[in-house]
């Protein structure tokens, strides 16, 4: 090879060296560092200021890149924390979120029976209450910064927990506590949380506070999006009659309801900017719920969810948004038992099942009578029946004034249809003569009716609470009849009737057979015309109450046998 030649090999050799030497350096994470070179002559104040700007733009986006990348280098740490109440697993994203959450069995069945992450449905398992597994915040922290909220779902650095350590379990007594202090630094702002559990309550305590360094902090919030995973194997009952989202605010309570039949489907967001009380996801007998000590806004949201390959469910999440550097709030997880729910000293028993205002004293009054009874060990199905038959006491006179009442009516027909023939063309002396007969007689014509109308207060909180009350759930009574709050189903058809479903229970076709003897002793003196409609109603409520709780179809069971009775009495007396 001739010098010529060597030459430029050499040259080429040379220049390949530089070219692939950034790729190296890059390679072995080495990054030159290179001073920005501005030149000002010739140039003028503003022309000098504006290129400094633009130069310490250029360095602050650097710098974000480096402190992100560091943040990002914070790897993903969890902490399995077991109490008395729940076994959870805690991570640190987001400044401290669960990863799981289940309840512990407190002696009963209460907390058992609920859906797998598949959306399998098993008796003896846990409940477990995080739903959504596509998103991460349970809860999170979030800004709200230069116009835009940000949610902080990275993994926060662990700070001042010697001795917490990945995947480490701890086990909390009643009276212990645990702090988890968590920090995420960014050149906009510092964060700082702290999270504190206890070893006998539901609610965990979060303190998140914010250094703004660069002046565009606007808010700071906590999010909660891994919605609540439903419980209960009719599945169509928790969605359509009890899962949803809430704000309170004010003392006022704004609901967001969402049942999406298709994975696209969409509802807007709720917002509201007010004094915030709380806020809240729940489905039938378990919620969480947000509760801020400094909130002056809060807003609810609900997506689909494929809940299983059957279901589509609505996934919602909640947040609460301070104006201040920093936001305290407590978060409760567990189940709408009204002495826990008490205990927060808020008004979320508002969102219990208690009806209007009208019937809420009714309700909780028979609520209370419920756990009293049961505090002295009597079986919830036994308390029923002794329910059923209090309730007859009460209502009986009621029951016989009504009976009487229709009795006189049907005696006077013969008459009233005298004068409606009479008096067909002229309604006003029609009425007039009506009105007469009906002194006359002694006869009230809204006799039968008023006294239904005093006792509906009643029913009406008798049915919502054995309904809904979490107090029955996996509560057996006897024999098939293994759980108040489900139906007692015996066997499954191989189709689906509508109203009735695809179950075949018991007690709803005694109860049928009960209703169709009481209106058939009750209708013996009726139009024979008015007699099909009638028995239509009994058979559209036996195909209804089939996929009612076994504990509110062995209530009305026995207090329709007992209305039957008195019914038969009266007639024959």
């Amino acid at each position: 090879m001739n010098d010529l030649k060597k030459t430029f090999l050499a040259g080429f050799l040379v220049l390949l060296i530089l070219l692939l030497t950034p790729y190296y350096l890059s390679l072995i994470g080495y990054e030159t560092q290179q001073e920005e070179q501005v030149s000002i002559q010739n140039t003028s104040k503003e022309e000098v200021l504006a290129v400094v700007k633009e130069t310490e733009l250029l360095r602050a986006e650097k710098q974000t890149k480096n402190t992100s990348s560091n943040n990002a280098s914070s790897q993903k740490q969890t902490i399995q924390i077991e109490s008395s109440l729940y076994n959870a697993v805690w991570s640190n994203i987001g400044g401290g979120s669960f990863v799981d959450y289940s309840l512990i069995s407190d002696g009963t069945n209460k907390y058992l029976g609920g859906y797998s992450s598949d959306g399998i449905y098993q008796d003896s398992a846990n409940v477990s209450l995080l739903l959504n597994q596509n998103s991460l915040c349970a809860p999170c922290v979030g800004v709200v910064y230069s116009g835009a909220a940000i949610v902080l779902s990275q993994p926060f650095i662990l700070k001042n927990n010697p001795y917490i350590k990945n995947n480490q379990k701890t086990v909390l007594g009643l009276e212990d506590s645990l702090i988890i202090e968590t920090e995420l630094i960014d050149p906009r702002f510092i964060i700082n949380k702290k999270t504190v559990f206890f070893g006998n309550d539901f609610t965990s305590k979060h303190h998140v506070f914010v250094e703004d360094t660069q002046g565009g902090l606007e808010q700071v919030y906590l999010i909660w999006d891994k919605g609540l995973r439903n419980t209960e194997k009719n599945l169509y009952d928790d969605v359509q009659t009890y899962s949803a989202a809430y704000i309170s605010h004010n003392k006022e309570i704004t609901d967001l309801w969402f049942a999406p039949t298709n994975i696209t489907d969409t509802i807007e967001d709720i917002i509201i900017s007010d004094t915030i009380d709380w806020a809240a996801v729940r489905n039938k007998y378990f919620i969480a719920a947000l509760i801020p000590y400094n909130a002056e806004s809060a807003s609810i949201e609900s997506v689909p969810y494929t809940f299983n390959q059957e279901a589509i469910v609505p996934s919602y999440s909640a947040s609460v948004f301070s104006k201040e550097s920093s936001l305290s709030a407590s978060m409760y997880l567990g189940p709408l038992d009204i002495d826990y729910i008490n205990s927060l000293d808020t008004s979320l028993d508002r969102i219990m099942n208690f009806g209007w205002f009208i019937i809420q004293p009714f309700s909780r009054g028979v609520l209370w009578l419920l756990k009293t009874m049961h505090s002295i060990g009597l079986n919830y199905g036994i308390i029923l029946i002794l329910f059923a038959f209090l309730i007859r006491i009460i209502t009986g006179p009621l029951m016989k004034k009504s009976f009487e009442s229709s009795q006189n009516m049907q005696k006077v027909q013969p008459k009233l249809k005298k004068l409606q023939e009479k008096y067909k063309n002229d309604s006003q002396r029609l009425n007039q003569e009506m009105v007469k007969l009906y002194k006359e007689e002694g006869v009230n014509p809204l006799g039968g009716c008023l006294p239904m109308l005093l006792q509906m207060p009643l029913l009406f909180s008798l049915f919502l609470v054995f309904r809904s009350t979490i107090e029955f759930r996996g509560a057996p009574f006897f024999g098939w009849i293994s759980n108040l709050a489900q139906p007692d189903t015996i066997f499954y058809l191989p189709f689906n009737i509508p109203i009735y479903g695809d179950q075949v229970a018991v007690l709803p076709i005694l109860l049928g057979v009960s209703m169709f003897l009481t209106q058939k002793m009750s209708m013996a003196a009726m139009d024979s015309q008015q007699k099909p409609m009638m028995y239509i109603m009994s058979g559209f409520f036996f195909l209804l109450f089939n996929s009612f709780p076994s504990g509110l179809n062995l209530y009305y069971l026995v207090y329709n046998i007992l209305n039957y009775l008195q019914q038969r009495s009266l007639k024959q007396g």
